[in-house]
């Protein structure tokens, strides 16, 4: 089983479609948190993935909670909670996890179909933590150039951007998320995996997911690449700039 965990704050605006992009994947079925997987043993025979989705929300000054609240009904859990950042929101998210791939997703961003399926076929491999192929948004020469650099740029360097996935044993080698960092919390959750030989760094490039370009988009493309080369070749920011 997959499990999807997406920390949330002050999202309302794009969470509804991250959600309903992850519900309309091909041949996956939801379960709630109180349903027993072991009870849907049999849709592995029928060709079908066994998925969990939880949203763990962070209050904040719009209704994430509310336009998640509504998905309630077709099998998205909801946490809730005064978080004191996404490290903490994601390891919430992990603690109430069944499933054995685990995949960390970005509020903001779109998984194209046969992403959770193509996860859920590693769940015997254990050892492995990556990323996968990223789309901008837009359709603009700028963010085509710069997602396509991106994507080469987390093969080598082996990171990732709006989502990573590992199998449940890694996330727990790891020992989760520092919570004490509120930028490049991600950078150091894969380093320990790799350094410490928890598994091997993937990169999916036959499947892709949609993620926002705000960022670039506000901030500026240089500004924002030269602020997260800085992080990985000395040292991340104390924070990044909030973007909503």
């Amino acid at each position: 089983m997959v499990s999807v965990i997406i920390p949330a704050h002050e999202e309302e605006k794009y969470i509804g479609a991250s959600i309903e992009r992850l519900l309309s994947q091909s041949g996956v079925v939801f379960i709630k948190k109180d349903e027993n997987p072991d009870d849907f043993r049999g849709i592995a025979a029928e060709g079908k993935t066994l998925c969990e989705l939880t949203i763990v929300v962070t209050h904040g000054a719009d209704d994430t909670e509310g336009a998640v609240s509504k998905y309630a009904a077709s099998g998205v859990n909801l946490i809730a909670d005064n978080f004191s950042g996404v490290s903490e929101a994601r390891n919430i998210g992990a603690s109430v996890s069944r499933g054995d791939v685990f995949l960390f997703l970005d509020a903001d961003t779109l998984l194209n179909d046969g992403f959770i399926k193509k996860l859920d076929d590693f769940k015997d491999e254990r050892h492995f933590i990556g990323t996968s192929k990223l789309l901008p948004d837009i359709n603009t020469v700028k963010a085509r150039i710069f997602m396509f650099g991106n994507n080469i740029a987390h093969i080598i360097s082996k990171t990732s951007m709006a989502l990573i996935f590992c199998h449940k044993d890694v996330y727990k080698k790891v020992g989760g998320f520092d919570e004490k960092m509120q930028a490049g919390e991600d950078l150091k959750f894969i380093n320990i995996a790799l350094k410490n030989k928890f598994g091997k760094f993937k990169y999916l490039g036959g499947i892709s997911a949609v993620t926002s370009m705000r960022r670039f988009e506000i901030n500026g493309y240089f500004r924002t690449a030269m602020e997260w080369m800085g992080g990985y070749f000395f040292k991340p920011p104390e924070h990044y700039d909030v973007v909503r």
